[in-house]
């Protein structure tokens, strides 16, 4: 071993390490100066110094950001998502709002990027709470916590589990199995369930949602036109009680149009088939009920089935400038689809009621319209001065045959993986290209599925754990953890190895610090003379587990806002979860993997 170059290895860390926590720069600008100084130094050669890009455990998640988007292009997750309300009821409080949503929230994330998952309930979650008037301070903890949960669960719920399986491999050990993991992920699961809803739901306080927080994911109510077809639930029953209705307490039918003509008192009036409802609510319950209660979208120059049959078509949330040119004119006068090749499906007004028919509604300064059009001619749109583009809900409409097709793929994908009938990174990488092959989504959508901070991440510290092993930096720092706690058994030296993690993992990027301890955990092991195994699971699951701090999971920080929270209600309620988990996971592990 040669003390300089640990020292300069050290010296290294200890630098990365005050720049990760001093969030100063991008995580993945921090990592790619650890890779530069570990090339500029010599400590690992040109040879081996991009072997992070090529590492099975970094194209395993760049494939796994191309599954997900699959999944949520389709509109499969958001499918998912929408079924939610019906679990939780008309009127489920938080605790039922809370389970239904962890317990779907970690079934997702076992599978698909946290990220991912949390991005497309949390606005599901916002709404669930506006309508039955409960505080999201005591629903979205959960969720953020939730995704955590599931995500230990499996070979692939976490970049951090496929980076420490990566130090397994490379250690000489076997790899872990698709469902490993779920021998201790489904306990801690069933236990930071009851923890959230029992004890989580009480020291959360009450904090009043604002309007804001539901606006801001999409969520805004629009004015919109749909036409009842043959078969509709809602034929025979009247414009106030009804199916519709049941999807969310701020759904209405606002006017009924038979005929051409306006019907008088909606509410009086029972739905017939061909009738146009006039309907004011959120975008995601509208495109819901589209499906569910056989409606059709009746916009001021409709697509065509064909058009709405093809994987092309995006839905868009425009603003109307002051200066656009649709300012004091109606769709009818604008000519607007033949002008501008798009339909306009909804209109929102700020804090006003639209009870005409939007083809004869004169736009004013601040008007929202909802766009469904091919996304080439939506792509046209954003360099028009008469527009400004807010949200891309392209995901919400559920491309039924894409769908299926999609989540077929996934479940071939888990079946080759767990079954042994391929390594996960080459089912990874079938599924990915089967995605685009079958045009789940387009080249450009996989390109732009790609995390590219997680990966490059992901691929500039690999080389950092090369360099702890082969400088012996990672043996030097396990013998000195040794003559602290090995004395002591190889179970306490598992609690030390968890501990560190933990406490790291809570101020800097969970997969550098599975990256950093990996290969210390693999060196306190053979200076034991144990088994490796129960040490990289520790740190799998101490780096996948951070309820303390908002900025310690992207997840935490994902829900932190829209929550209303504060740094100390993660203190209050995480650090205890955090305790819990760390016993619970240093008395489980040597049960499954034995020393």
């Amino acid at each position: 071993m040669d003390i300089t170059q640990v020292i300069l290895l050290l010296s290294i860390v200890v630098g990365s390490l005050a720049l990760f926590i001093s969030d100063k720069f991008p995580i993945e600008g921090v990592a790619f100066l650890v890779l530069v100084a570990l090339l500029t130094t010599g400590l690992v050669g040109e040879d081996r110094i991009l072997d992070g890009f090529s590492n099975p455990a970094t194209m395993t998640v760049a494939a796994m950001f191309v599954m997900s988007a699959g999944l949520q292009r389709t509109g499969v997750v958001r499918w998912i998502a929408h079924r939610l309300g019906m679990l939780v009821g008309q009127h489920g409080g938080s605790l039922r709002i809370g389970s239904v949503l962890g317990v779907t929230t970690g079934a997702l994330s076992a599978f698909i990027n946290n990220t991912a998952t949390v991005s497309v309930l949390l606005p599901v979650a916002l709404r669930l709470c506006r309508e039955r008037k409960v505080s999201p301070t005591k629903v979205l903890m959960t969720l953020s916590f939730a995704a955590q949960f599931g995500g230990v669960c499996t070979l692939i719920g976490t970049t951090t589990n496929l980076l420490v399986n990566t130090f397994a491999l490379s250690a000489g050990l076997p790899s872990f199995g698709m469902f490993e993991f779920a021998q201790v992920g489904l306990i801690c699961f069933g236990v930071g369930m009851a923890y959230m809803l029992l004890v989580g739901q009480f020291i959360l306080p009450d904090r009043v949602q604002t309007d804001d927080q539901t606006t801001a994911f999409g969520l805004r109510d629009y004015v919109t036109e749909m036409k009842v077809l043959a078969g509709s639930s809602l034929i025979d029953q009247n414009g106030a009680d009804n199916d519709l209705s049941k999807l969310g307490e701020d759904v209405h039918i606002l006017e009924i149009i038979r005929d051409g003509k306006l019907m008088w008192a909606p509410k009086a009036t029972n739905i017939k088939e061909g009738d146009i409802l006039l309907i004011r609510g959120s975008v995601d319950v509208v495109m819901d009920a589209v499906g569910r209660l056989k409606l059709e979208d009746w916009a001021e120059g409709k697509l065509s089935d064909q058009h709405l049959e093809s994987d092309d078509v995006g839905l868009v949330e425009v603003l109307l400038p002051r200066g656009s040119k649709l300012l004091g004119k109606t769709l009818t006068q604008l000519d607007f689809y033949w002008r501008y090749h798009a339909a306009v499906l909804g209109v929102r007004r700020h804090d006003a009621v639209l009870k005409k028919r939007i083809a004869d509604i004169p736009f004013e300064e601040g008007d929202m319209l909802l766009l469904q059009g091919h996304k080439d001619d939506l792509k046209k749109l954003q360099e028009e001065r008469d527009f400004m583009f807010l949200n891309d809900l392209s995901t919400m409409r559920l491309k039924k045959k894409r769908a299926v097709v999609a989540l077929m793929l996934m479940a071939l994908f888990v079946v080759a993986a767990s079954s042994g009938m391929f390594s996960i990174l080459t089912a990874a990488l079938m599924c990915a290209a089967a995605m685009v092959m079958t045009r789940c989504l387009s080249t450009r959508e996989a390109y732009q599925s790609f995390n590219i901070p997680v990966i490059l991440l992901l691929a500039c510290l690999i080389p950092l754990g090369i360099a702890m092993q082969s400088t012996g930096a990672a043996t030097w720092l396990a013998d000195t953890l040794l003559s602290v706690i090995g004395k002591l058994g190889p179970t306490a030296s598992l609690a030390g190895v968890y501990v560190m993690t933990m406490v790291l993992t809570a101020v800097m990027s969970n997969t550098a610090t599975a990256a950093l301890l990996a290969p210390i955990a693999l060196g306190l092991a053979t200076a034991l003379d144990v088994n490796p195994q129960p040490f990289l699971v520790a740190v799998a699951f101490a780096a996948s587990s951070c309820f303390t701090t908002p900025v310690g999971y992207q997840t935490n920080m994902m829900v932190y806002t829209p929550g209303g929270y504060k740094y100390k209600d993660f203190l209050k309620v995480g650090l205890p979860l955090n305790l819990i988990f760390m016993l619970l996971t240093v008395f489980l592990i040597p049960k499954f993997w034995a020393f």
